[in-house]
């Protein structure tokens, strides 16, 4: 008798080569295939990891398991434009299992610069950019002409409106948001807070990491703005004095790390004086101490989900404007919870 396992490798072999499931498509989850046959995750995952060696398929952790493009877009030139290097090794990742080639433009802030890095990769012959687009990006003609003209285009880690429709793979900014909201209105009895960014709300991910904490906190924390993430922070201690606020969550880590520093030489006692929250999750949140309550971000599963996208517009299937990837909330000491204690809480 044939072993579970392999009929569950046949099964699904036989969808692909018979065309059911074409190179891109997502084929069943594993709870749907365990049920068909009447097995375990377990058994089916062995199959589906016996077609990924041979080459059939492709797994994004978190996301679904896609039958593999080797065929389709195995020479393609994609274009990355992204700062954050783990959402670099995602694309690139993902980019190995299907053969295609990966450009990576480097480049400073600033629109020249950014139209200069578009410029390379078109003159490389790349069919697609991936970029983690910037307010400047709203200003950049070269750009809107592209997405205009429908050249395969993704956004990754933040969306802006450049007026057409551009696929776009974020982290689910507003549930991370939600849920530090929640937990300290919930365990901390928060009722007055401070939300510090140095971007605009009009950027996506920082308009939604604020609506999430909002929602969460059911009241509106005061927005500070700090011109640059290593800016001057000295409008915390005036207003601290002032309006008293218990929290202060800040848009990322690296400035929650500088707005620590900056309270502790002046002399505050944290988190007994005020309570201190990031987002990202980024190395820095352990270096502290008490260490920082934050939201746990899959950076490279953006840059390997982006890759598929890019990959599906490269065939000129249809993709959805906007992707969300799920986060988790990490309870560490900043916030006002017990010392040395880490807890993962997931939705």
């Amino acid at each position: 008798m044939i072993p579970l396992y392999l009929q569950i490798t046949n099964y699904v072999e036989d969808l692909i080569l018979s065309g059911k499931y074409l190179p891109g498509d997502k084929i069943p989850s594993e709870n749907e295939l365990a049920e068909k046959f009447d097995t375990t995750r377990t058994t089916v995952r062995k199959a589906l990891d016996d077609l990924e060696k041979k080459g059939l398929l492709t797994k994004i952790f978190g996301v679904g398991t896609f039958v593999t493009e080797i065929n389709i877009v195995s020479q393609k030139k994609i274009g990355i434009i992204v700062h954050n290097s783990q959402i670099v090794y995602g694309i690139i990742k993902f980019c190995s299992t299907i053969g295609s080639k990966c450009f990576i433009a480097e480049h400073t802030p600033g629109l020249a610069q950014e139209k200069k890095a578009i410029s390379e990769l078109l003159s490389m012959g790349v069919d697609g950019i991936i970029m983690e687009p910037t307010v400047i990006s709203l200003a950049d003609d070269l750009l809107k002409e592209l997405i205009k003209e429908n050249f395969p285009v993704v956004f990754v880690d933040r969306s802006i409106d450049m007026g057409f429709p551009v696929p776009t793979v974020i982290t689910d900014n507003s549930q991370g948001g939600r849920l530090l909201g929640e937990h300290m209105r919930k365990v901390h009895r928060i009722e007055s807070a401070i939300f510090v960014t140095s971007e605009d709300l009009n950027i996506s991910s920082v308009n939604e990491r604020y609506e999430g904490i909002k929602t969460g906190l059911r009241f509106s924390p005061t927005i500070i703005k700090v011109p640059v993430i290593d800016g001057d922070y000295s409008n915390l201690i005036t207003h601290l004095k002032k309006e008293h606020e218990q929290a202060i969550f800040f848009c990322n880590d690296m400035m929650a790390v500088r707005g620590y520093s900056f309270l502790l030489n002046k002399g505050f006692n944290l988190p007994k004086d005020v309570k201190i929250i990031g987002f990202d999750n980024d190395y820095v949140s352990k270096i502290l101490e008490p260490k920082l309550t934050t939201v746990k971000q899959n950076l490279p599963q953006l840059g390997e989900y982006a890759a598929s996208i890019m990959v599906r517009l490269i065939k000129k299937e249809h993709v959805e404007d906007e992707n969300r990837i799920p986060v988790s909330l990490i309870v560490r000491a900043s916030c006002g919870c017990m010392e040395n204690k880490e807890d993962i809480h997931r939705e």
